[in-house]
């Protein structure tokens, strides 16, 4: 077991109205999104993992999951993520529920 010193943890619920909708915001990420991640890492994003839900009927769910190095750094994030937001989900319905923490355990494969 390892200790993350305080990571901050987002895990992001995103559910989209279609599959076009989906498929919309996908297209605008592969295109925008490493411009992004470049500042966000810079503002103290540590990682980003995005993943399928496989445990629901539905295929337009997804989960996000982000780590910051701190509080601090998630501040300095937010302006960035409303620009994602503004830019890369306009014109598509999508549902998007977010749970902040801090982790408190960490473990990992040897």
């Amino acid at each position: 077991m390892e200790k993350e010193n305080s990571i901050l943890t987002n895990i992001t619920l995103q559910t989209f109205a279609s599959e076009g909708d989906a498929a919309l915001i996908d297209q605008r990420w592969e295109k925008e999104g490493p411009g992004f991640l470049k500042r966000l890492f810079a503002a103290g994003l540590v990682s980003y993992e995005k993943g399928q839900i496989w445990n629901k009927d539905s295929k337009l769910m997804r989960f996000v999951i982000f780590k910051y190095r701190s509080p601090e750094a998630l501040n300095k994030c937010l302006p960035i993520w409303r620009e994602v937001e503004k830019h890369i989900f306009q014109n598509a319905t999508i549902k998007v529920t977010a749970y902040r923490g801090i982790t408190s355990e960490y473990w990992a494969a040897s």
